[in-house]
């Protein structure tokens, strides 16, 4: 028997429950998530490359079942993955050719990979697309606290920056069509990787430089100049400005996974289930229902990235009646240098407008974050709630 939709449908529903059961929680990299994403990467290539249905349906079950090994094992995990489709596929009478096919898929991911065909080259880049991907430092993280959990092996950031750097630059896409586009997105991965590499050792050097005699007298000079600042009122404001920016960019990283999740379950809803609505026309409904959750959710998160800027011009009258704050860079964009350096020495040799132009930074800093938070509230609880309610419309009209 060869494979059909219907085994693929079936080895998906079977992989789903079979790591909820037995993947262990401290592989937070390689989970379900990751598994779900080489899926649509295989659909996704498939489609891209015209591949022919038969050789994406033994595609989609090696990508389904690649990782599946896990729950017994890492080292050497894709032998036990391997071993798992077989048995499946025996239990639905699959072909024995159609099998190995499978297992040989399989089997390629194992790294450094070692292909022979076509078919293993497409698994291999599905595998390892997020390379190439905007969410590839976070899904790098999730890597990193997986291996400390699971194998033991601990990095300091530097290391794992090196690290990182190195696998990106030594890795070199199989198929034509992932050197083009993917090329491009994991080369801007690698440009972030180094950025993150300077800034951490320009931290260091810092760190470690020791004062200069002429830093002591600029300081000197600049205290003549302006009115000292006590201690704390600048601790206290450097760390609420800093833990605005964190949270905004909390806030940021969360929008995106929502980004990225929904826009994965729309593509695969559409690529997966659209075909099969004319034979089952009880799955329309949920289907709806389950593009519209998606489709609300990725407006409520893209309502909270969505950038905003003002004017960016302010007046001498502002200025002197300590109305502008040019410590926002959206009140001073459009103006010339000569007329922000003025404004910049008023506020430097006023300590008080200084603090008000910090205070009221800071206070702004928080209303975008509300906003931003309110948004992001509603985008999950839409995300939470609507995926429920799919999940409960195809099980009714499954029965």
């Amino acid at each position: 028997m060869k494979l059909t939709n219907q085994i693929v449908a079936e080895a998906a529903e079977y992989v789903t429950e079979y790591l909820s059961k037995h993947l262990q929680k401290e592989f937070c990299y390689h989970d379900f998530f990751h598994t779900f994403s080489v899926v649509s990467a295989v659909g996704h290539l498939c489609t891209a490359l015209s591949i022919s249905k038969a050789e994406t349906r033994i595609l989609l079950v090696a990508a389904w079942f690649h990782d599946t090994g896990y729950t017994q094992q890492t080292d050497g995990h894709e032998n036990i993955s391997a071993q798992i489709a077989e048995q499946f596929l025996k239990n639905k009478s699959i072909d024995d050719e159609e099998t190995e096919t499978v297992k040989a898929c399989i089997i390629a991911t194992r790294y450094p990979q070692q292909v022979h065909n076509a078919l293993e080259q497409i698994i291999c880049d599905a595998d390892l697309l997020y390379i190439s991907e905007p969410f590839f430092m976070e899904r790098s993280a999730l890597l990193r606290k997986e291996w400390a959990a699971t194998i033991h092996k601990t990095f300091t950031d530097k290391e794992w920056y090196e690290l990182s750097l190195q696998f990106l630059r030594n890795h070199t896409f199989q198929t034509a069509f992932c050197r083009t586009q993917p090329e491009s997105g994991k080369q801007k991965n690698a440009e972030k990787v180094t950025a993150q590499l300077e800034a951490l050792n320009h931290k260091v050097h810092e760190a470690d430089k020791q004062t200069t005699k002429q830093t002591v007298i600029t300081r000197k000079e600049r205290k003549e100049k302006l009115p000292a600042l006590e201690r704390g009122v600048e601790t206290l404001f450097r760390l609420t400005s800093g833990n605005h920016m964190k949270l905004s960019g909390m806030a940021d990283n969360k929008a995106h996974i929502l980004l990225s999740i929904n826009s994965i379950i729309i593509s695969v809803t559409l690529s997966l289930l659209a075909k099969y609505l004319d034979e089952m026309p009880r799955l329309l409904l949920p289907t709806i229902l389950l593009l519209c959750v998606c489709l609300v959710t990725i407006v409520f998160a893209i309502l909270t990235t969505k950038p905003k800027v003002s004017k960016g011009i302010f007046t001498e009258e502002q200025i002197h009646n300590r109305e502008a704050n040019l410590l926002f860079f959206g009140n001073f964009h459009n103006m010339g240098w000569e007329s922000y350096e003025w404004g910049i020495q008023e506020i430097m040799h006023d300590r008080t407008y200084l603090y008000r132009s910090m205070t009221k930074d800071i206070y702004f800093l928080g209303k975008v974050l509300a906003t931003k938070y309110r948004y992001l509230n509603i985008g999950y609880k839409v995300f939470m709630f609507g995926l429920i309610a799919s999940v409960l419309a195809f099980v009714i009209s499954f029965i």
